[in-house]
C-alpha cells in the first residue's frame, strides 16, 4: 500500500472513530437522548394543553408505539423549557413504574427526588424509605404529604410531575396476588394519584403511559376512568415522512450518511408495521 493510500486509510479511520451509534435499539429513548429523537415533532401540543387544563394526561398506544420515548424526549424538554403556560420552567420530575410493589416503588421515586438523598449508610436510607412508605399508606393524601417537605425546601417555587410509566403493570399486579391485599394496594395507589391532582396546596401533575389493550381494565376504578376520558392522548401511527425523519435525523446527528435508495428500502420494509 502506497503513502497516499495509507493517508486515506488513516483519515477514514479517524473519521470512523468520531462516529456514534445514534439508535438506542428496542429500549425507549432517555431524556439525555432527546437530540436523537425524530419523527414525533409537534405531538406534544395536545398533551401540553390537556396536562395544563387537567393536571393529568394518560398517553395511550400500542406496544412499541413510543409512549415512553415521547414522554422522556417530547414532554420533559418542553416542560423544562417553560412551555406549560403560567407553570413556568421550574420542575421536579419523578418517574416510577407500578411493578410488583407499586407503593414501595413510588416511595423509592420520592426518595430519589429528595434534596437530602445523601445518606450516611444504607440503613439510614432504608429507614427513610420505610417512613415514606408508611406516609403514602396512611391516607389518600399521602403523596401530597410526602411531597410537601421536598417542594418547600426548594429555593424557588417548583411544579411536580409524576410520570408513571407502563401503568398497565398495576393490572398485572392485581392479578398476581393471592388475596385481596393486592386489590386494596392497587386501589390505594390510584387514590394517591387522583387526590394529588384534585388538591390545590401543591402544583402536582400526573402523566401516565399505558398500552391501549389495557384501557378496559381502567373501568375497575370509576374515578380513574373519568379523568382518563377527560384527558388522554392516543399516539397515532407514524406517517411515512415521520418514519423517514426517524431514520435520517439520528444518522445526521451521529455524523453518518445514508443513501436515498437505502432509506426507501427501509421504509418499504417497515410498511404499516
Amino acid at each position: 500500500m502506497g503513502t497516499k493510500e495509507l493517508d486515506i486509510a488513516r483519515q477514514r479511520s479517524l473519521q470512523e472513530t468520531h462516529l456514534i451509534n445514534p439508535f438506542p435499539g428496542l429500549r425507549p429513548f432517555g431524556f439525555e437522548e432527546n437530540h436523537l429523537f425524530f419523527g414525533r415533532e409537534g405531538q406534544c401540543d395536545d398533551i401540553l394543553e390537556k396536562l395544563s387544563s387537567n393536571r393529568f394526561i394518560a398517553v395511550i398506544g400500542a406496544s412499541g408505539s413510543g409512549k415512553s420515548s415521547l414522554m422522556f424526549c417530547g414532554l420533559m424538554p418542553v416542560l423544562y423549557g417553560g412551555f406549560l403556560g403560567p407553570a413556568g420552567s421550574e420542575w421536579l420530575i419523578m418517574t416510577t413504574r407500578p411493578g410488583n410493589t407499586p407503593i414501595e416503588n413510588l416511595a423509592e421515586s420520592i426518595l430519589r427526588a429528595s434534596p437530602d438523598s445523601g445518606y450516611q449508610s444504607p440503613e439510614e436510607r432504608e429507614t427513610d424509605k420505610l417512613i415514606t412508605n408508611i406516609l403514602l399508606r396512611s391516607s389518600s393524601f399521602g403523596l401530597v404529604d410526602a411531597l410537601k417537605p421536598i417542594v418547600k425546601n426548594r429555593k424557588k417555587p417548583v411544579n411536580v410531575l409524576l410520570l408513571i410509566d407502563q401503568f398497565e403493570e398495576l393490572f398485572r399486579y392485581m392479578k398476581s396476588g393471592p388475596d385481596s391485599n393486592t386489590a386494596n394496594t392497587a386501589s390505594a395507589f390510584v387514590h394517591l394519584i387522583l387526590k394529588s391532582i384534585r388538591q390545590t396546596e401543591l402544583p402536582v401533575y400526573i402523566a401516565l403511559t399505558m398500552r391501549s389493550d389495557f384501557i378496559g381494565e381502567c373501568s375497575q376504578f370509576p374515578d380513574l376512568t373519568h379523568v382518563i376520558n377527560r384527558s388522554h392522548y392516543l399516539i397515532p401511527q407514524m406517517t411515512r415522512d415521520q418514519q423517514r425523519m426517524a431514520i435520517e435525523g439520528p444518522i445526521a446527528v451521529g455524523g453518518g450518511k445514508i443513501t436515498k435508495r437505502l432509506v426507501q428500502q427501509l421504509l418499504n420494509d417497515v410498511g404499516n408495521n
